[in-house]
């Protein structure tokens, strides 16, 4: 039987209210050089079999952003494989009919977050991802450490805090000397009926910081210790929270503000305006991880250039062991003089390396499997893929040994150590050149220390490895 008066219409608001519920817009989640996902219509709000060619052209920034690799398959039905590389982060999805976000996609790190804040950490987060530029990722919030995008509104802080504008102020305070303009009122009543006729409450401008720019930055730093409270077992979130409490300090007491609309960017540039814009993130409670949002920033970082910036940093700290001084990215550069068209790259230039007198060492860090997988399967066991893009890393290092014509030249390909090695692989292979000795190094390295001991012990064997006497 139809239930009929305030049944039925209390019935019919139901299924009104049921029916304008939105559905949950999916989040695809990805490991870096990962197994890929497979994107059907019915994931990213499109209809039919031909829908694939709207949605790459709607999606082609986002995809390119996180380097995903896309192929179309058939089989059980038209879908889209995703193949993620090197870039770790999160992007939205757009429909290709209304272009409103319908799905995202996170990209994690394959050596776990613990990994990654322990490499940032390393570098001093030199390598910061890449924020904004995009709509929200649906659901992504929850899923990304707070500390990962805490650090980069740290970064843009203390910028502004180094370079902040001073600016005249209007202040009020009671002095000996008359200054600006005396408050005969306040005088009168406050200072004169006690008979401290000396104390005269003046009105002056003085140069200081902006006083409402400071206010939002101490309620900024307070959202920011917050979000890292409930992860202060993680180093890189004790980390972040001592620099909170080092700029708290450098600002000194006082009142603070939530930012505003009006605080953001408007007619500022440089440092001031990207504060400002990462205050705007905090203040909109956008992707910083906690309870407070499921959807978050849109951001990127390049797992190889992180990993480049990490290998830089042992081996600046490795230097001292060998008794050689240490050569950053880009110091050592060794043009190509093409004659003729067309031209290729215009020089070589080693990730780091090492020099004295009598030799050097050049490192070149690649963010692949290569060491792990040839020391499970070796070299017949590769696939040819692998074992072509191994092989032009071998000829890229035996090039760097041409760049000096010191007796002794050593070559390392610094590789991530997959898994739980507790032992990195490690090999040399040694060639005669004239009277020069070459050698090529396999060599392996954590993707972040989980104790100062583990770098010890690694800073140990890479100092046994290079020692000129291990070959003889």
């Amino acid at each position: 039987m139809a239930a009929r008066g305030p049944a039925a219409k209390g019935k019919a608001r139901g299924q009104l209210a049921q029916s304008s519920v939105p559905k949950a817009r999916n989040l695809f989640r990805l490991v870096d050089h990962g197994d890929p996902i497979r994107i059907r219509a019915s994931n990213v709000g499109a209809a039919g079999d031909r829908w694939i060619d709207g949605f790459l052209e709607a999606n082609c920034k986002h995809l390119r952003r996180l380097d995903l690799r896309t192929e179309v398959e058939t089989r059980g039905g038209v879908c889209l494989v995703v193949r993620p590389g090197s870039h770790i982060g999160a992007i939205p999805l757009v429909s290709t009919s209304t272009r409103r976000v319908a799905a995202g996609v996170l990209v994690a790190p394959r050596f776990g977050w613990a990994a990654l804040g322990s490499v940032l950490q390393t570098v001093g987060f030199a390598v910061e991802p890449a924020l904004g530029k995009a709509p929200l990722v649906p659901g992504s919030a929850r899923e990304v450490p707070a500390w990962l995008l805490v650090a980069p509104v740290l970064n843009r802080l203390e910028a502004l805090l180094r370079y902040m504008k001073r600016g005249f102020v209007e202040r009020t305070e009671v002095r000996l000397t008359p200054r600006g303009r005396v408050e005969w009122p306040q005088w009168i009543q406050r200072e004169f009926g006690k008979g401290q006729w000396g104390r005269l409450p003046c009105t002056f401008p003085d140069l200081d910081d902006d006083p409402e720019l400071i206010a939002t930055m101490r309620w900024t730093l307070a959202r920011l210790e917050q979000d890292l409270a409930s992860q202060l077992d993680s180093l890189t979130s004790r980390a972040l929270y001592e620099r909170i409490r080092l700029l708290n300090h450098d600002l000194g007491p006082g009142r603070s503000r939530r930012p505003a609309p009006w605080d953001q960017p408007g007619q500022s540039s440089g440092w001031l305006a990207d504060a400002q814009q990462a205050m705007g993130w905090v203040a909109e409670e956008r992707g910083l991880g906690g309870a407070r949002s499921l959807d978050g920033l849109a951001w990127d970082v390049e797992a190889d250039q992180l990993w480049e910036a990490f290998v830089a940093s042992f081996v600046r700290d490795l230097a001292p062991y060998l008794g050689m001084v240490w050569a950053g990215r880009g110091q050592t550069q060794h043009r190509l003089n093409w004659q003729g068209r067309p031209s290729s790259m215009g020089a070589l230039i080693p990730d780091t390396g090492l020099r004295s007198p009598q030799r050097v060492i050049w490192v070149d860090a690649k963010y692949k499997a290569h060491l792990t997988l040839l020391s499970q399967y070796g070299w017949r066991g590769l696939t040819e893929a692998v074992r072509d893009a191994h092989r032009a890393d071998l000829h890229q290092a035996l090039a760097y040994t041409a760049l000096t014509d010191t007796e002794f030249t050593d070559t390392v390909l610094a590789y991530p150590a997959l898994g739980n090695e507790h032992r990195p692989a490690m090999t040399i292979a040694t060639m005669a050149s004239g009277h020069r000795r070459v050698r090529l190094v396999l060599a392996g390295l954590p993707f972040g220390f989980r104790s100062p001991s583990q770098r010890q012990e690694m800073l140990t064997r890479w100092r046994r490895l290079l020692d000129l006497r291990s070959g003889d």
